[in-house]
């Protein structure tokens, strides 16, 4: 498309140049009627200058109309390109804000800390695992009484958004379908897992429950 209005653009110059260098020879030709000899006239270059008018201001028209088709064109490329761009952003802060995930416990007085994929699994063992959830339940509120939920909760917001990004999104289908794959892989091999163990616990103890495993709940629910 854009080869085409460069194309169009160029013929339609080298035709206006044309037509003013022929008009010019044309005109200073003889004539069979003296009354349209304008070779004779004094004012001949008025008589070019009318005639020829009205055909370079069409020729100018079309011109402005091409460019103006071609920075309307150029104005759409940006903003899809702009689009890809931020769906590109978004993905890369969910790489990050997963990377950054950490979970901290003490074995025999000893810290230890893990991060990333290990930490966001360490930890879903930890609640997965509970040997008493009873003792647990007197010792927490909700989900949201582990410092942990706060960071998975940020990870499941940030894919939600992501995904709706992709949705509503002027890009083409065939890069949406590309996107949304990207994002698909991520679930897959990073969430899927460790959030379905989750929402079961979660199922199966009413104590932990809160606005936070609700959404927990919906993400695993639209991802099976």
């Amino acid at each position: 498309m854009k080869n085409k209005s460069n194309i169009q653009i160029l013929v339609f110059s080298i035709i206006m140049i044309v037509v003013c260098f022929l008009s010019v020879l044309l005109f200073n030709l003889p004539a069979f009627i003296d009354s349209f000899n304008l070779s004779k006239e004094n004012g001949i270059g008025s008589s070019i200058g009318g005639i020829t008018a009205p055909v370079i201001g069409i020729i100018s028209s079309i011109l402005l109309y091409l460019a103006l088709t071609r920075q309307t064109e150029s104005n759409v490329e940006q903003k899809l390109k702009n689009e890809s761009d931020i769906i590109l952003m978004l993905l890369n802060q969910l790489e990050n804000e997963f990377g950054s995930f950490y979970h901290r416990i003490k074995i025999d007085k000893v810290e230890h800390k893990y991060v990333g994929f290990d930490g966001f699994n360490e930890f879903c063992i930890r609640i997965i695992r509970e040997q008493d959830y009873r003792i647990l339940e007197r010792q927490i509120k909700s989900f949201k009484s582990f410092y942990e939920s706060g960071q998975i909760i940020l990870i499941v917001d940030s894919f939600n958004i992501i995904r709706k990004r992709i949705e509503i999104s002027e890009i083409s289908e065939e890069m949406k379908d590309l996107f949304t794959e990207k994002l698909n892989s991520f679930y897959e091999t990073r969430l899927k897992e460790n959030l379905e163990k989750l929402n079961e616990v979660f199922e199966n103890h009413e104590f932990f429950k809160d606005e936070w495993t609700e959404k927990i709940k919906k993400v695993v629910e639209n991802n099976k």
